[in-house]
């Protein structure tokens, strides 16, 4: 008998020992979960509330416990609406979730996702209703910028492709065969594909004037160094801006190459750039200068390359651009309003 009782003792001390031994495993859990836990009973009053929903509210357990949603700072409607969620859960004994914005303490006003569920007795009544909520402001910030990403994404692409179209019928009406239009309409769409390149390193945020400058020379300044010069701050140019400046500056250096100063060993190029600030204006200026070049004339007919340098800077861009065909060499001066072309500047 008494080994019976020891065994039945034995068996007792060990259910204490495990039931102890996860009261302090879900104790632990609950204090250090960034998630807010808390219960209600059946007149809406909290009867649990876990550290991070205490510093939430900014209250104590004390301050907060027996207290109503109104009573711990819920808006009106707030907790009228988590009322009617308590009276579903009761009667449907079935959890409910969703989403709200409430002000945190010291964060400011978050957004949460919380689901309520019932909690019965053993008759299978609703004595309590359990509710977790967990803080989803940044995956909400996340997916809103994945958004505008995708939109930005798409919108970026139709442009893409709308400029490979006109590129394409342009440069055929301005080319007479076959082999020519190839190459330019190759040439261009390299232009093209260079400023998405450095659109793309900086997360389609901007592309820095400079480099949209360097970029365009790259090709022609291999031996050519010190015939070349540019001189500026930096600047950085809004997407629109950075893809049509590197138009425009391939337009400008295809010419040089071919009839201008880059067409002969003395020739020199200077492309500066500077921010001008005035009474109530604010522009990003760019000049291009041609020297000791070949003699320059006007051309007889306005090509797709003058076009694209005047209605690109005008029409795009809403800039001013002056392209002068001087004999001592090619002079374009292009102005743009910061509001609209330039994300920084230096």
């Amino acid at each position: 008998m008494s080994g019976e009782l020891e065994r039945t003792a034995q068996s007792n001390v060990a259910q204490v020992n495990g039931a102890e031994r996860r009261r302090r495993f879900l104790e632990a859990i609950v204090s250090s979960t960034p998630d807010l836990i808390y219960a209600f009973d059946r007149n809406y009053r909290f009867i649990f509330a876990n550290e991070a929903l205490l510093e939430m509210w900014g209250k104590s357990f004390d301050d907060a416990i027996g207290k109503t949603l109104i009573e711990n700072g819920y808006e009106r409607w707030h907790a009228e609406m988590h009322e009617r969620e308590i009276d579903r859960v009761v009667a449907t004994k079935q959890p409910i979730r969703g989403e709200v914005s409430f002000p945190h303490a010291t964060l400011g006003r978050r957004i949460y996702d919380y689901i309520f569920v019932p909690v019965t007795n053993a008759a299978g009544e609703v004595e309590t209703i359990a509710g977790t909520t967990r803080d989803i402001t940044e995956l909400k910030r996340e997916e809103q910028q994945r958004k505008l990403l995708l939109d930005e994404l798409n919108h970026r692409v139709k442009n893409t492709l709308a400029t490979v179209q006109s590129l394409a019928l342009q440069t055929m009406r301005s080319t007479s065969a076959p082999a020519e239009f190839q190459k330019a309409f190759t040439a261009r769409l390299m232009a093209l594909s260079r400023a998405h390149d450095l659109l793309t390193r900086g997360h389609w945020q901007g592309a820095g004037l400079g480099d949209v400058v360097r970029q365009s020379l790259q090709p022609y300044a291999e031996g050519a160094e010190r015939r070349i010069a540019l001189v500026g701050p930096e600047v950085m140019l809004g997407p629109s801006a950075g893809i049509m400046l590197n138009l425009v500056l391939h337009e400008l250096a295809t010419n040089a190459a071919k009839y201008g100063a880059l067409s002969t060993p003395d020739g020199k190029v200077s492309v500066t750039w500077a921010e001008l600030v005035g009474d109530g204006f604010r522009q990003a200026e760019l000049r291009w200068t041609e020297s000791d070049g070949p003699a320059v004339a006007p051309p007889s007919r306005r090509g797709f390359g003058m076009r694209l340098i005047e209605r690109g800077i005008r029409e795009e861009l809403d800039g001013e651009v002056d392209l002068r065909f001087d004999p001592a060499g090619v002079h374009c001066h292009i102005r743009l309003p910061f509001e609209k072309n330039v994300v920084s500047g230096g």
